[in-house]
């Protein structure tokens, strides 16, 4: 170890955790995890971002001898999250509470009817920002401070800024300065990409779209300089340092937006493991909760119907147009297990080929996209109300279980990787938890007839968490004064294991097997 560590604060939507990264390695050295703090206040679903910022406070200061001398703190920012900062220079959405407004927070129809009618109509504003005018609550950034306006304009009006969540984590760095880390962080290329509608994509990164002239909180509380999440916003002061028990004043940087963060490790290392492929473009399928099916470099190809199917621009940290398509993969996953577990039944992942050779050739159990309710109205198949076709069947064999199911994630995925990249020859870089299956692996390598890759570590591990791992390029950049991608990923080990497609009798049985669901699915 090197003597300095990278700490990251990683906020999720389910889980938020702390991770303290050797500086000179980029290897983990801590972990500690907890689940993500909410609240209710006013029939509003909140983050309690107070509790949030208290526990990583904690395990910072829990932190083991070796890992104290930090370089810097870059944290991770889930999707859209955010929230208002008062004159005084504290979280003001809920005063003496620390509390900020969740983005799954759904609005009232008014609110819903006078964004539509400054966004414009679907199809422009999605041609124009890449993000979708009708997603629920503040996913829309633009649309949560169109609720502001019209529901809390009290709220609004003591409001001196408003802060991604990454800026705020960095605020609370600098010794709860959320206002300087806001104007610090500026217009945040990684941020400001995704989910927003606050951008002009066509334009170059920073250029504001014609709906975010038209909202004044957003001209008044969100800076109009670009900016970049690898540039630090300053040094933890002397006190701030002393209270969490570490021996350095790190720098701290205003984190980036999950998705984009995650990027980083790829086109950091892919490209250093096969040189021919430099330059070119290559997918991601980050399988987790979301599944995010990204693809980096290349002509960026959005199709015009995208807004139906969950198919938005998000960015690189520089803000370079980056076409993904989503699917709640990992949710419908969990919602398929838990509904086993609750009516007695089992949930097996120790499948084999087998088993899903038989499981094929039966074609008798399906299951259909969005069985999760939080899926309901997004993905590939938006429209489609998720079932299970033979129920019983499911339910008497958790192997069997366990096969539908992850076949549905994959061809869901496949339906999405062949929606944004239209070259076959385009490689598929699998990360996340779906990384450290072989054989859902395979079934995505027959599915979409690409070469699917997974980064595998100096131990011979599936390389899971590459937001965490992104964030800690990023926050080593700003220490060097260098582009992430000039930070050196040598010393992390990774390589790159490709994953060969099902054997030719099987992958037969599972294109019957595709045909069969699609039937089911077009039928809704």
């Amino acid at each position: 170890m090197s003597g300095k560590t990278i700490l990251v604060p990683v906020d999720g939507a389910s889980n938020i955790k702390l991770e303290a990264l050797d500086f000179d390695t980029l290897a983990t050295v801590h972990s500690a995890v907890t689940e993500s703090p909410s609240a209710q206040h006013d029939g509003l679903a909140c983050n309690a971002t107070g509790d949030e910022f208290d526990w990583f406070d904690r395990s910072i200061q829990a932190l083991p001898a070796a890992a104290r001398a930090a370089a810097v703190v870059a944290p991770v920012a889930r999707g859209a999250s955010g929230g208002l900062v008062g004159a005084d220079n504290t979280l003001c959405e809920v005063p003496g509470r620390r509390l900020t407004l969740t983005y799954t927070q759904g609005y009232p129809e008014a609110v819903n009817a006078r964004f539509q009618e400054l966004a414009g109509t679907k199809e422009d504003f999605f041609k124009e920002t890449g993000s979708i005018r009708d997603f629920p609550g503040s996913l829309t950034l633009l649309k949560r401070l169109v609720f502001e306006e019209m529901v809390r304009p009290q709220l609004l009006a003591r409001a001196a800024g408003f802060g991604q969540y990454g800026a705020l984590m960095g605020g609370h760095y600098l010794g709860d300065d959320y206002l300087a880390a806001i104007r610090q962080a500026g217009n945040e290329h990684s941020y400001w990409m995704c989910h927003t509608g606050a951008r002009d994509v066509r334009a170059r990164p920073g250029m504001p779209s014609r709906a975010a002239g038209l909202v004044a909180s957003f001209r008044k509380l969100v800076p109009a300089t670009p900016s970049v999440c690898y540039k630090a916003l300053g040094a933890m002061p002397a006190a701030q340092a002393a209270h969490l028990k570490l021996s350095t004043q790190p720098l701290v940087i205003p984190g980036g937006h999950d998705t984009c963060l995650s990027h980083l490790p790829i086109l950091s290392t892919f490209y250093q493991a096969y040189p021919a492929a430099a330059g070119k473009p290559v997918v991601q399928v980050e399988a987790g909760t979301w599944t995010m099916i990204a693809q980096m470099g290349g002509a960026a190809h959005v199709p015009g119907d995208g807004f139906t199917r969950d198919i938005i621009i998000q960015g690189t940290v520089d803000g370079e147009s980056v076409v993904t398509a989503r699917y709640g993969g990992g949710s419908d996953f969990a919602q398929l297990k838990k509904l086993a577990k609750e009516k007695g039944h089992g949930f097996d992942s120790g499948w084999d080929l087998p088993r899903l050779a038989q499981f094929l050739g039966a074609a008798h159990c399906f299951v259909l996209p969005n069985i999760a309710p939080t899926n309901a109205g997004t993905g590939p198949f938006p429209t489609v109300k998720g079932r299970i076709v033979n129920e019983p069947a499911f339910l008497a064999d958790g192997v069997t279980a366990y096969i539908a199911s992850n076949l549905l994630t994959s061809m869901a995925t496949a339906h999405q990787v062949a929606a944004i990249s239209r070259d076959a020859g385009v490689p598929v870089v699998l990360t996340a938890g779906g990384s450290k299956d072989p054989l859902f692996a395979a079934l995505l390598a027959t599915l979409t007839a690409r070469p699917v890759y997974a980064m595998v570590d100096r131990h011979g591990q599936a390389v899971t968490e590459t937001t965490t791992l992104g964030a800690a390029i990023a926050g080593k950049a700003a220490v060097l004064g260098v582009h992430p991608y000039q930070v050196d990923t040598a010393t992390l080990g990774v390589t790159y294991r490709q994953i060969a497609a099902l054997p030719a009798d099987v992958a037969g049985k599972l294109q019957t097997y595709r045909a069969k669901w699609l039937q089911q699915v077009n039928a809704g």
